[in-house]
């Protein structure tokens, strides 16, 4: 054979030259995307500290249970209680009841049945302390305590002030309410009447599931809002 030919015969020895563009080439392996994780719940509800914010909410009773004590025990107030027990338990019928939550007295004996709400701050006349004051304690405590709240939120704020209000007012509300409902069955007072029957005082349930729950709900929304507000205002957003 000639150079001529032997240069024109194809490199497998058959005299043929393949087109290496008609060659399939094997596939390559390629990773598999894993699909979207999907939750039921919203990113901003799933990654709220609830237990800090009840954790705040206990808190907060704490503190506003002890102004209505010291009203009490060094301001101008008193209670013609003999029993410090039950003077105790009347501090926290009048944080309740600055709450508008009614004390409701019931009686079931032979003698006296029957039961009656009543707020013995509502009418209150001559009374050493205004009951403004004592009306007041929660409304700014929970103000406070979501602006507080908010502060320390930090970059795991949600990107929406409505959002982010919302949260904080629900999630210290039902710390708040939790904690309010736990403190009906502590705040439990044995009472006599004049016709000789007895009773028990107690928060009324029913308005302490409604209003304290709303009150931080509201309060503690508005907190958090004038602090978001706030910090988008100190930042230039």
């Amino acid at each position: 054979m000639t150079e001529h030919g032997t240069d024109e015969a194809g490199d497998d020895g058959t005299g043929t030259s393949v087109d290496e563009s008609l060659v399939d080439e094997p596939p390559t392996a390629t990773a598999e995307q894993p699909p979207p994780e999907s939750h039921l719940l919203a990113e901003s509800l799933r990654t709220f500290p609830w237990l800090r914010a009840a954790g705040v909410a206990v808190g907060t009773l704490a503190v506003e249970y002890l102004l209505v004590a010291l009203l009490f025990l060094v301001g101008p107030s008193s209670i013609d209680l003999p029993e410090l027990s039950d003077r105790l338990v009347q501090y926290g019928f009048v944080l309740y009841n600055a709450h508008h939550v009614p004390t409701l007295v019931t009686a079931s004996d032979a003698e006296v049945y029957g039961s009656a709400a009543r707020n013995v701050l509502y009418g209150a006349q001559g009374a050493s302390v205004p009951p403004i004051v004592y009306f007041l304690i929660p409304i700014v405590a929970l103000v406070v305590v979501g602006a507080l709240f908010e502060r320390y939120r930090g970059d795991t704020r949600s990107d929406s002030l409505l959002e982010e209000a919302a949260l904080v007012g629900t999630g210290i509300g039902f710390g708040y309410v939790a904690t309010g409902f736990a403190g009906s069955f502590v705040f439990v007072r044995t009472v006599m009447f004049d016709g000789g029957g007895e009773g028990q005082a107690a928060p009324a349930v029913l308005w302490l599931l409604i209003l304290m729950f709303f009150l931080p709900l509201l309060f503690a929304s508005l907190g958090a809002a004038a602090r978001y507000l706030y910090a988008d205002w100190t930042s230039g957003a």
